[in-house]
C-alpha cells in the first residue's frame, strides 16, 4: 500500500513531489531519493534540459514516474505556470520541494543580483502561494532548501547569505499561515555538501577544517533530511541543518542567529 505525503498508509496512488532546480546536483540526489520513497517526481530545470531528461529515463527504469517541467523562474507568472504544469500532467501535488537558487558574489552586476533575490527568494513565496490550495487537498508539505549561510554570512556573498536567511523567515511564517490547514512547511540548510568546481584542494582544506565532523558531506545527505521531513507528519516549522556542525563554530558568540533577512 501506498503512503500518502504524511507518511501514513493511503490510497494507492503514489504522491507527488515537485522538485525546482531538479535536475543536477543536490536537486538531482533529491529526485532520486524520494523516487525511492515512492514518490512520482516533477524534475524542474531550466537550462539543463540534458541532464534532467536522463535523469527522468532513470528514474522511470526504476519504475518512478517523473516528468521534465521546464521554466525560468525569474520571470513573472512562472511559478504558477510550473506549478499548474505539474499537476496537469502528475494529477496531483504532496510536496513541494524548493531546491533552485542561484550563487553570486557580491562584486556581481546588478542584473545577476536582482535575478538571485528573485529566484532565491520571490519565486519561493510564489510557488508555496501556487501550490497551496493543491497541498491543502493533498495534505501535502513544502521543503526549502536553504543554506547555513542563513546564519553565518559568507564574507563575499552576503547578499546571497540573506536571500537565505530570508528562507528561513518565510517558513516559520508560512509554517504557521498552513498548519491549520493540514499543510506543513520545513527547511533544509546544508553546508558543505558540494564544493564549486573553481576551488583548489587548498580552498576546499581550509573549508573543511571548520566542519567539526572534519569532512564534506553528500547531496545525499540533503536528500535524507527531506525525505525525512517529508515522511514525518507531525513537524512542521522547523529548520535541519545538515552540515557536519559547522553553524556550532558561531557558539562562542552566543545561539547562531540568521543576519538581517530584509531584502529591501
Amino acid at each position: 500500500m501506498m503512503r500518502n505525503a504524511n507518511g501514513v498508509p493511503g490510497p494507492e496512488i503514489a504522491p507527488v513531489a515537485l522538485v525546482t532546480g531538479g535536475a543536477a546536483r543536490v536537486g538531482r540526489a533529491l529526485c532520486l531519493a524520494l523516487g525511492a520513497d515512492g514518490y512520482r517526481v516533477g524534475i524542474h530545470y531550466n537550462s539543463s534540459e540534458r541532464e534532467a531528461t536522463e535523469l527522468a529515463e532513470e528514474l522511470t527504469s526504476t519504475g518512478a514516474g517523473a516528468e521534465v517541467l521546464a521554466s525560468d523562474l525569474t520571470r513573472p507568472g512562472s511559478a504558477a505556470k510550473l506549478v499548474d504544469e505539474a499537476i496537469a500532467r502528475l494529477d496531483r501535488l504532496d510536496l513541494l520541494v524548493n531546491n533552485a537558487a542561484l550563487f553570486f558574489d557580491d562584486q556581481a552586476g546588478m542584473n545577476d543580483l536582482a535575478r538571485m533575490k528573485v529566484l532565491n527568494f520571490d519565486a519561493v513565496v510564489a510557488l508555496i502561494d501556487a501550490a497551496a490550495p493543491e497541498l491543502v487537498r493533498s495534505k501535502g508539505s513544502v521543503i526549502t532548501i536553504a543554506d547555513v549561510a542563513a546564519y553565518q554570512a559568507l564574507s563575499k556573498h552576503k547578499a546571497y547569505s540573506r536571500t537565505k536567511a530570508a528562507l528561513l523567515d518565510l517558513t516559520h511564517r508560512k509554517a504557521l499561515a498552513l498548519a491549520p490547514l493540514g499543510v506543513r512547511v520545513n527547511a533544509v540548510c546544508p553546508g558543505t555538501v558540494l564544493f564549486p568546481e573553481a576551488y583548489g584542494e587548498s580552498q576546499r582544506r581550509r573549508i573543511v577544517d571548520q566542519i567539526p565532523l572534519g569532512r564534506a558531506g553528500a547531496p545525499e545527505d540533503v536528500a535524507q533530511a527531506v525525505v525525512y521531513l517529508a515522511r514525518a507528519g507531525f513537524v512542521t516549522g522547523q529548520v535541519i541543518a545538515v552540515d557536519g556542525g559547522r553553524i556550532l563554530r558561531a557558539i562562542d558568540d552566543g545561539p547562531p542567529r540568521p543576519p538581517d533577512p530584509n531584502l529591501n
